[in-house]
């Protein structure tokens, strides 16, 4: 039914009667063949009903007058699907899914006409690998559930302490006495992606988060600290001196970036580096010498400025957490997009006013953790909007003074983390609260009161879970 539909489209006008579902699908442009049978198969999956690919049922139709990412959907006489690229017709199709319903016997949809678009393009969902395991399945089951619910990017967080869990082919023990995703597997992961319209998002970790790449390879990465002070704690901090990590790490992007080369964006992570036992180190200390680098923060940012660049010269947009400090941000391309998560590092208005492109990741509500006792729901999403930044934590600025900022086209969107969990610990408030994002972040304004849309999403949450089983 139309009043299902996540998120709400800007334009649907309904009118009596229905329409039964044609069973076929067919695409005058060739290149719309695959998505023609993208629809056959989540029909399929989802009611049963096995449409064929030939022509005379429901159309999937080029149409140059629509702008990128839109759609139009016409059920009024027959099922026609319309838009000018490949984006905006899987965003029409993920819209038909929802409209199906059984109506005596046969699928149907409503008499409508429906008009939609992205406000944000920047819809994000990130996933942790490497804290807590996922199997590819799993993987494949939140590029789907990306896909129905118009989610573009599927954010992997594939490196940390923990273990490294890409494969190498030019550091090959990285991944050694951990869980990791083979070339096969990966490559699986892509196509599937592609076929469903989701880019992925990549992400490395440095200069801190990085004890796998420490542990398996110390000549390259590891400060020179020593053991004559065991209170100091490097073991998670690349070292930044030196000329070997950072000829590593530029390997290691380019690795990254022919395992995913649709995507735009490379996270190469930034945020909580325990900076201070670059003071100890004596490569790190001759580094800031001979470059004119006043201490370990302003290190920090040069660092992270170093790795940006990395991404830049690979043809890659680098994302990067709140994390650096302002002082060295000379040393950062301006082309670098910062989540905003905290709001204890770096404010999403300082960072604004600093002249960066941000995504709001802002850790309430927008984040789901197993350890934290407080807990974030539907509602709290619904009532957050994506120029504002909210905190638990006392040590943020956001705790007493939530930041707002003035709508801006630098915002780019916002996401939903998902920390240290296993699959069945997040699934179902995961489920439930991108369906949420979505709705908040497609279109900044409220289409309908928050009870309204709770009551709207309920069916389609349930179409969600049982889209992603089967995979």
């Amino acid at each position: 039914m139309i009043s299902n539909i996540v998120p709400t489209p800007k334009n649907a006008s309904v009118f009596e009667g229905i329409t039964v579902l044609p069973t076929s699908v067919f695409a005058k442009n060739e290149n719309w063949l695959c998505h023609a049978k993208t629809l056959i198969s989540a029909v399929s999956k989802l009611f049963g009903s096995e449409l064929t690919l030939e022509n005379g049922g429901i159309e999937l139709i080029f149409d140059e007058t629509l702008p990128p990412k839109s759609y139009r959907i016409d059920t009024r006489e027959g099922v026609s699907l319309f838009a000018s690229d490949s984006e905006g017709i899987l965003y029409a199709i993920a819209t038909l899914l929802q409209s199906i319903h059984h109506k005596n016997g046969e699928l149907a949809v409503e008499k409508a006409l429906i008009e939609d678009f992205p406000e944000k393009d920047y819809r994000a969902l990130m996933i942790d690998l490497s804290r807590e395991w996922h199997p590819t399945s799993t993987i494949h089951q939140y590029i789907d559930l990306c896909f129905i619910f118009k989610i573009k990017y599927l954010h992997l967080h594939f490196i940390d302490d923990q273990r490294y869990t890409l494969p190498s082919k030019v550091f090959p023990d990285i991944t050694k006495g951990n869980n990791f995703y083979s070339f096969e597997e990966l490559e699986a992961i892509r196509a599937h992606a592609n076929e469903k319209g989701i880019f992925i998002v990549p992400e490395f970790e440095a200069p801190g988060h990085a004890a796998a790449l420490i542990k398996n390879y110390p000549d390259i990465f590891r400060n020179e600290i020593g053991n004559e002070d065991p209170s100091i704690i490097h073991e998670s901090l690349i070292c930044a001196g030196n000329p070997k990590a950072i000829e590593a790490i530029k390997i290691l992007l380019g690795e990254i970036c022919e395992l995913f080369p649709e995507t735009p964006y490379i996270h190469i992570g930034g945020d909580e580096a325990n900076i201070s036992a670059w003071q100890h180190c004596p490569t790190c200390r001759e580094y800031m010498a001979k470059n004119g680098i006043e201490d370990e923060h302003e290190l920090y940012s040069e660092f992270v400025g170093r790795v940006a660049q990395i991404v830049l010269d690979l043809g890659k947009t680098p994302i990067v957490w709140e994390g650096f400090p302002q002082k060295g941000i000379k040393y950062i391309p301006k082309e670098t997009i910062v989540t905003a998560w905290e709001s204890y590092y770096h404010m999403a208005d300082e960072l604004l006013e600093e002249g960066f492109k941000i995504i709001n990741g802002s850790w309430q509500p927008l984040y789901i953790v197993p350890s934290l006792s407080v807990r974030w729901n539907v509602n709290d999403i619904l009532a957050w909007n994506v120029y504002n930044w909210q905190h638990w934590w006392p040590n943020s600025k956001a705790k007493l003074n939530p930041i707002n900022v003035a709508p801006t086209e630098n915002v780019l969107g916002a996401q939903l983390s998902v920390w240290e969990c296993v699959f069945e610990q997040e699934i179902g408030r995961t489920i439930e609260n991108l369906c949420a994002l979505s709705e908040r972040v497609w279109t900044v304004k409220r289409l309908h009161d928050d009870g309204a849309f709770a009551s709207r999403a309920e069916y389609t949450i349930k179409l969600a879970s049982r889209f992603i089983q089967q995979v």
